[in-house]
């Protein structure tokens, strides 16, 4: 069976902490700064010392991984799989996608390379990197999850939404009045991930209204695989428990995850940003080495 390697990048989470092929996933680390400081690994810099709002003193900057750490991390991979597989957070929020193409196209070695834009981050690139482990491990050729993983990404949704909308400004998805307008008067601004980028769907007055939203997002939907709630900086948000409650009441065969945000969302969309994230069953067409 041919060896496959799947890398990330650690904007990614897992809806499962341990899944099939987990243990095989190589994460590249973003850095990020704040306040002249560079914190290694997006993790050290901790989501409860987010203040508010973006301020001078308070500007997270994700730094990607430069051409040449990932010249050096793709020419140490070559030589030892079949096929690589880098599937990324989205290129429309963040260079990494376009850096790992350029220097794929420069590299030649045993490994054929496969190139992910996911158009996700966070949960939604952790279901489909989750995905394509799965099927690596049950011996499903490189070309046919490659094709897989396309077919998959547009049935991956995520809502996002928030009330820290200084950050939203700060990372490029609403203008300066905007964010300072709708602060003024305490909305919250509901956005979905279209081809990968942040685009505003709705504006609600409160959680309620956004909860509300996710449940009727959730309900135009007939076959859900898996459905994850993104929880804010503690606390949680205690009404969340009635989208749980509305998935058991109608019946869904859907699993259910819910985790906190992470550094790399929370210094795009604030600490107290939330969020819904849904996976659709997709067919698949092609049958495993383990089938046979």
């Amino acid at each position: 069976m041919a060896s496959t390697c799947i890398i990330t990048d650690s904007s990614v989470q897992f809806a499962q902490p341990n899944f099939l092929g987990s243990n095989k996933i190589h994460i590249i680390n973003h850095q990020i700064e704040v306040g002249g400081k560079v914190y290694e690994r997006l993790h050290e810099l901790k989501i409860n010392s987010f203040p508010r709002q973006v301020s001078p003193d308070f500007q997270p900057k994700i730094i990607t991984p430069s051409y040449e750490s990932l010249y050096e991390t793709i020419s140490g991979l070559l030589p030892q799989y079949d096929d690589l597989f880098f599937i990324v957070l989205s290129k429309e929020v963040n260079p990494l996608f376009e850096r790992i193409s350029s220097v794929a196209s420069r590299l030649h070695g045993r490994a054929k390379i496969h190139c992910i834009d996911s158009q996700n981050f966070s949960i939604g690139l952790g279901m489909i990197v989750q995905t394509a482990s799965e099927l690596a491990v049950k011996g499903v050729p490189g070309d046919d999850i490659e094709q897989f993983l396309r077919k998959l990404t547009p049935h991956v949704y995520t809502l996002l939404c928030t009330p820290n909308l200084s950050y939203l400004h700060w990372s490029g998805s609403i203008d300066y009045a905007q964010s300072v307008v709708g602060e003024m008067i305490s909305l919250l601004s509901i956005f979905t991930l279209e081809e990968g980028k942040l685009n505003p769907l709705e504006k609600v007055k409160n959680v309620k209204g956004a909860i509300d939203f996710f449940v009727e997002f959730f309900d135009e939907f007939d076959n859900v695989k898996h459905l994850s709630v993104l929880q804010p900086a503690p606390p949680s948000i205690n009404e969340m428990r009635v989208l749980h409650q509305h998935i058991d009441e109608v019946g869904s065969t859907a699993t259910f995850s819910e985790y906190p945000i992470n550094t790399f969302l929370a210094s795009m969309i604030g600490p107290k940003g939330f969020g819904l994230v849904l996976m659709e069953n997709v067919k698949q067409d092609f049958h495993t080495s383990k089938d046979n």
